[in-house]
C-alpha cells in the first residue's frame, strides 16, 4: 500500500511537468489563457460501480476520468489545455494499480496534448472517487453554447449512439452478445465503447466556425435534446429511425423493439449533438467527411410551442415516455 505522499511524489508528481503546475510543490497552481483567448472550464464527476467498474483496468479508468471531460470541451468548440484531478480512494492504492491508472493518464494527455496541473487526494468510506476539472481555450466570444439554436436549424450527431449502454450491459453480463449474435470482436468493440469513450476533439473546430449550439451527449440523446431545448427555447421535430447505430447495435436492437429506446436514454455516448444553421449544412457535411468523422442529421429545429416529437419512419409519433435519464 501507497502512503499519500508516496502516491503524490511518485506517480502524480512526474506528470505535472508544465510550469504553472508548480511542480507540485505549492498550493495552487498558475493558469494564464492565450492572448484573445476565453478560458473554457468543465467539471465531471465519475464514481467506481457507477460510472465504470472497480475492477477495470485502472489505464482504462485514468482514460474515462480524461476523456468525457475532454468531450465536453470540444462541444463548446475549444482546444484542451489542462486539468486537475481529484482522488478520493477507499483504501490505499497497491504500487501496481496506480502505476497503471498513471500511465493511462499520461498516454491520454499526450493523445490530447494536454498536462495536469495539480488537484487534490483524500480518503472516503464510500467507492473510488474521481473529480476532474479540464481547461481548455477558444476564441474570445467564440463558445458554442447551448441556447443559440434557432428554428430551421438542421440537428445532428456524431459517431454512433446506444454503444455504451449495450456494452455496460455486456461488461455486467446482463445480456449474452453471443447467444445474441453478436461476434467476439463486435462483443468486445461494445464493452470498449463503454470503457473507452472517444471525444470528438476533431469536431471543436468545425463547431466553432459552423454551429450555432452544441453539447456532449453523456446522459442520452432525449435527455439531452431536451436540455438544448430548453436552453434555446426550441422546439425539435426527431426521426428516430434516424438516429445512428452501429452493426453490432442493430444487432441487439433487433432482438428486442424496447432495447434501442432504453440504450438511447441511457448515456456515457459521449458523442457530440449539434444544432447547424442550414446555410452552414453542406460545410459541416463536407468538413466531418474530410475528417474522417462520421455525422448524422436525425431532424430539425422548430418554434418552442411544438416541444420535441419524436417520429418512426412511417411519420408516426414514437412515445418516449420514461426512457430519458437522470442522475437522481
Amino acid at each position: 500500500m501507497l502512503t499519500e505522499n508516496e502516491f503524490i511524489e511518485t506517480y502524480l508528481k512526474p506528470l505535472c511537468r508544465s510550469k504553472g503546475s508548480l511542480s507540485l510543490s505549492d498550493d495552487a497552481a498558475i493558469l494564464t489563457p492565450s492572448p484573445n483567448q476565453d478560458l473554457i472550464i468543465s467539471k465531471d464527476i465519475l464514481i467506481a460501480d457507477h460510472h465504470f467498474f472497480a475492477s477495470d483496468d485502472p489505464d482504462d479508468i485514468a482514460y474515462k476520468a480524461l476523456a468525457v471531460n475532454l468531450s465536453d470541451i470540444a462541444a463548446k468548440g475549444a482546444t484542451p489545455k489542462s486539468v486537475m484531478l481529484g482522488m478520493a480512494f477507499p483504501n490505499a492504492p497497491e504500487p501496481s494499480w496506480a502505476k497503471a491508472f498513471c500511465r493511462g493518464l499520461e498516454e491520454t494527455m499526450e493523445q490530447y496534448g494536454i498536462c495536469l496541473l495539480g488537484g487534490d487526494t483524500t480518503g472516503t468510506k464510500g467507492p473510488l472517487f474521481l473529480s476532474v476539472t479540464i481547461f481548455g481555450e477558444v476564441e474570445s466570444g467564440k463558445m458554442v453554447k447551448r441556447s443559440g439554436a434557432k428554428a430551421g436549424d438542421h440537428i445532428y450527431v456524431s459517431g454512433t449512439l446506444g454503444d455504451a449502454a449495450l456494452g455496460y450491459q455486456l461488461r455486467k453480463k446482463l445480456i449474452d452478445g453471443t447467444k445474441l449474435g453478436l461476434s467476439d470482436e463486435e462483443n468486445k468493440s461494445l464493452i470498449k465503447r463503454y470503457l473507452r469513450p472517444t471525444p470528438r476533439c476533431e469536431l471543436a473546430t468545425l463547431l466553432k466556425d459552423t454551429a450555432s449550439s452544441a453539447m456532449d451527449l453523456s446522459d442520452g440523446v432525449i435527455a439531452d435534446l431536451e436540455k438544448l431545448s430548453n436552453a434555446s427555447n426550441i422546439g425539435a421535430k426527431i426521426n428516430w429511425h434516424e438516429i445512428p447505430v452501429s452493426k453490432a447495435a442493430m444487432k441487439l436492437f433487433s432482438s428486442d423493439p424496447n432495447l434501442k429506446n432504453q440504450c438511447l436514454g441511457w448515456g456515457d455516448d459521449y458523442e457530440i449533438l449539434a444544432t447547424i444553421p442550414p446555410e452552414n449544412s453542406e460545410t459541416f457535411l463536407n468538413s466531418a467527411k474530410t475528417l474522417g468523422l462520421e455525422v448524422t442529421q436525425i431532424g430539425e429545429c422548430n418554434t418552442s410551442e411544438n416541444g420535441i416529437i419524436y417520429l418512426n419512419s412511417s411519420g408516426e409519433e414514437v412515445s418516449l415516455k420514461g426512457q430519458n435519464f437522470h442522475h437522481f
